[in-house]
C-alpha cells in the first residue's frame, strides 16, 4: 500500500479550508481556534467545500459497533489497499482505461478506484439557506399549554367531541330499536360531550403516562398507599364511557376495503390532516435530516400490521418518518399500509418513493438526508442529487449500480484493513471491516479517513487504532434522528392497551405534538427551560382550566328529575329481567362485597334489597 498522507485533524482542516479559497469568516487563519472539535464544525458549516467532518463525541447508531471509547486522533486523505482482483488493470484514478470500465452484471459501469491521486470533492451541493427554526412567539411569553397546541390545536378536540357524540348517537339507537340495551347499562348514562370535557379526558390519558398504574380501575382507587384523584376530575364510569365512544371519524363515510376509494387509515384521517401539515409550519430543519422507520405497538388484528424482529417494537403499525438529525423533531410521516400506500410506477421501488415523497418541498435548498440500507440506492441518490439534496448512507453491496468489486465475494476484508474506496462521479462507495462488514455510499464525502482510538482487547492500555472512513463516522453522529424521536416518544406514553388500531395512532399523534412543542420550547427559553415532565404538568394544568369537575360518584344515576328519594312515596317492585339480576344500589360493593337482588325500587328506577336496604335508601341521607 502507498504512504498514506496523515497530519494532525487540526492541520487537515485549516488546509482543506484554505485551499478551498474559504472566507474569513469561514475560518481565520490568523486566529486559533480552542479544539479540534470547532475545526470539524466549521468544516461541515462551509458552504464552498462540501466534505462532511463530525465532532469525537459521536452518537447514534454505529456501523460498526464499537461504541463509547472512541477518540480521534488523526485525519488522513486514505490510500486504498489495491483491490484484490486479478484482472484489475487501472493504473492511476486520472487514466482509467475504457477498457476496464466493463459492466459486470451492469454494475462497473464508470466505478473507479478512489485513490489519493483524485482530487474530487463534492462541491455540487448548494450552499444550505435556512434558519434552524422560527422564533415561534416573537414578543410573547407563552406557556408550556401553547407550544403543546401549535401542534394539537382545539380542531383536534373539536374533532373529538363531534365524532364521539356522532358515534355514540348511533350506537345507542341502533340497540334501542334492537331492544339491545340491558337496563341497568352504562350506555343509559350518556350525555353529548363538548371541548372542555374532552381536554378534561385528554389530561387524564397524559397523566396515566406519568404515573402508570396496572388498571384503569386503579386510578380510581382510594387505597391510601396509591391513591390518585382522579375522581376530582371525572369520575371512572364517565372515563370508561368516554373511551367506549371515542371516534376520530364518520362511520357512514366509510368506503369498505376493495371498493374504489377506499381509505385504509380513514378512522383517522381527519386527524391527520389537521396535525400533519402543523409540523413544517413553525419549524425550519437543519441541514442534516434523517429517515427510518417507526414502530407504533399494536398486536391487535388490521390487515396492515406488521412485524419487524429488528425493532425494538417488533409488533404495530409502521411508519416512514422524516425527522431533524439532531432534535429528533418530526418533520413529515407517512404510515404504511402495504404495497398499495404510494401511487407509483411500478418500475419505481417503493423505498425510493418513501423517500422522495417525504422530502418533497426540500429540493435545492442544501440539505443533506441520511438513511439505512433499507433505502440506499445508487439510482436513488443520483434522484436526490438531481434535486439538489445530498445523501449518505449504509448500503446493501448488491443493489443494482453498486460496483461488483466490493461485494464479499471479490473483495475480502479482515479486521484491521483499511477501507475501499470506489467512485462514480458524485457517488462515492465504501467496503469496510471493523467489528463486521459494513458497505456506505455518499454523495457529499470524498475517501478521507479519521484515525480512532477505540477500546479493544489488543493494546496495551485497552485500545487499539483504527482507520475509519469520515463516511461512517458521519452517518453514525446523524442518523439518529428517528430513533431519537421514538425515545421521546415513549418516555412518558400512554401505558393501556386498546383492541381498536386507531387508538394507538392517536396517542402517538399526540406525543409528537409533546416532542415537538418541547423541542420548540427549549429553542425559545435556553436558559432555564422545564424538565420535560413538569412541561407536561403545566400543559395537563393549561388543560384543565376552565372545566368544572363533576362531583357525581361513578355508581350513582343521575334521578334529578325522578321522585324525591326521602319525601315522596315509593314501592317496591320486581325487576323484569330475572335472569340477569343486577347489583342492590345500596348495600353491593363488587370490590368488597357484591350482593344481587331481584326487587327495585319503581320510582327510583333503582335495584335494592327488600329488607334493610328499601327502608334505609329511603330514610337516610347517607345510605352507604
Amino acid at each position: 500500500m502507498a504512504a498514506s498522507r496523515r497530519i494532525s485533524t487540526h492541520e487537515a482542516l485549516r488546509t482543506i479550508l484554505l485551499d478551498s479559497g474559504s472566507e474569513s469568516e469561514d475560518f481565520d487563519s490568523d486566529n486559533e481556534v480552542e479544539s479540534d472539535s470547532e475545526c470539524l464544525e466549521q468544516l461541515t458549516t462551509n458552504s464552498n467545500k462540501k466534505t462532511c467532518f463530525v465532532p469525537n463525541n459521536s452518537t447514534g447508531t454505529n456501523v460498526n459497533g464499537s461504541g463509547a471509547g472512541e477518540q480521534s486522533t488523526s485525519m488522513t486523505r486514505h490510500t486504498t489497499n489495491q483491490i484484490r482482483n486479478d484482472n484489475d488493470n487501472i493504473d492511476d484514478v486520472g487514466n482509467n482505461r475504457p477498457e476496464n470500465n466493463e459492466n459486470n452484471n451492469g454494475n462497473m459501469a464508470d466505478w473507479i478506484e478512489y485513490s489519493m491521486h483524485d482530487d474530487y470533492s463534492p462541491d455540487w451541493l448548494p450552499n444550505f439557506v435556512g434558519n434552524r427554526a422560527h422564533q415561534t412567539f416573537i414578543g410573547e411569553e407563552k406557556r408550556p399549554l401553547d407550544y403543546f397546541q401549535l401542534f394539537y390545536p382545539d380542531e383536534v378536540f373539536n374533532l373529538i367531541a363531534v365524532e364521539t357524540n356522532r358515534y355514540a348517537n348511533t350506537v345507542l339507537n341502533m340497540r334501542k330499536d334492537n331492544n339491545d340495551l340491558p337496563e341497568y347499562s352504562r350506555y343509559r348514562r350518556w350525555i353529548p360531550t363538548n371541548i372542555s370535557e374532552v381536554k378534561a379526558y385528554t389530561a387524564l390519558q397524559i397523566c396515566m403516562g406519568l404515573c402508570s398504574k396496572f388498571s384503569l380501575n386503579d386510578y380510581w382507587s382510594h387505597y391510601w398507599l396509591t391513591y390518585t384523584p382522579f375522581s376530582k376530575v371525572m369520575p371512572r364510569d364517565r372515563y370508561l364511557l368516554l373511551s367506549s365512544f371515542f371516534h376520530l371519524s364518520d362511520n357512514s363515510a366509510y368506503i369498505h376495503r376493495g371498493q374504489p376509494g377506499y381509505d385504509p387509515l380513514h378512522k383517522v384521517r381527519l386527524l391527520l390532516d389537521i396535525v400533519q401539515p402543523l409540523y413544517t409550519d413553525y419549524y425550519v430543519p437543519s441541514r442534516y435530516l434523517s429517515i427510518d422507520e417507526s414502530m407504533t405497538k399494536f398486536k391487535g388484528r388490521i390487515h396492515f400490521r406488521q412485524y419487524m424482529p429488528a425493532k425494538p417494537t417488533k409488533w404495530g403499525l409502521k411508519e416512514f418518518v422524516l425527522c431533524d438529525a439532531k432534535t429528533g423533531y418530526q418533520i413529515k410521516s407517512t404510515v404504511y399500509t402495504g404495497k398499495d400506500s404510494f401511487i407509483r410506477d411500478k418500475n419505481v421501488p417503493l423505498t425510493q418513493e418513501v423517500v422522495m415523497k417525504l422530502l418533497d418541498g426540500f429540493e435545492n435548498k442544501g440539505h443533506i438526508v441520511y438513511m439505512d440500507n433499507y433505502y440506499s440506492s445508487p439510482s436513488l441518490f443520483d434522484k436526490l442529487e438531481q434535486s439538489g439534496i445530498g445523501a449518505c448512507g449504509t448500503v446493501n453491496p448488491n443493489r443494482i449500480g453498486m460496483p461488483t468489486k466490493l461485494k464479499k465475494a471479490e473483495l475480502v476484508l479482515k479486521k484491521g484493513d483499511d477501507p475501499v474506496f470506489m467512485r462514480k462521479n458524485n457517488l462515492v462507495a465504501c467496503a469496510w471491516h471493523d467489528t463486521k462488514r459494513v458497505s456506505l455510499l455518499s454523495t457529499v464525502h470524498t475517501d478521507n479517513t479519521v484515525e480512532k482510538r477505540i477500546r479493544g482487547r489488543v493494546g496495551v492500555d485497552g485500545f487499539r487504532l483504527i482507520e475509519k472512513p469520515v463516511i461512517a463516522e458521519d452517518y453514525n453522529n446523524k442518523m439518529a434522528g428517528v430513533d431519537r424521536l421514538d425515545q421521546l416518544v415513549g418516555s412518558y406514553k400512554y401505558p393501556h392497551k386498546s383492541s381498536k388500531w386507531y387508538h394507538p395512532l392517536y396517542h402517538r399523534i399526540r406525543e409528537v405534538a409533546f416532542v415537538n412543542g418541547y423541542i420548540l420550547y427549549k429553542q425559545d427559553n435556553p436558559d432555564n427551560p422545564l424538565t420535560p415532565v413538569h412541561f407536561r404538568r403545566a400543559v395537563i394544568d393549561g388543560l384543565l382550566e376552565g372545566f368544572e369537575p363533576s362531583t357525581t360518584k361513578s355508581l350513582q344515576v343521575n334521578n334529578e328529575n325522578g321522585p324525591n328519594r326521602l319525601t315522596e312515596r315509593h314501592f317496591i317492585c320486581a325487576v323484569e329481567n330475572k335472569k340477569n339480576k343486577p347489583d342492590c344500589a345500596v348495600c353491593s360493593e363488587r370490590k368488597v362485597r357484591r350482593k344481587q337482588t331481584s326487587f327495585k325500587c319503581r320510582q327510583c328506577d333503582l335495584p335494592m334489597c327488600i329488607e334493610p336496604c328499601f327502608e334505609r335508601y329511603h330514610t337516610l341521607k347517607n345510605y352507604k
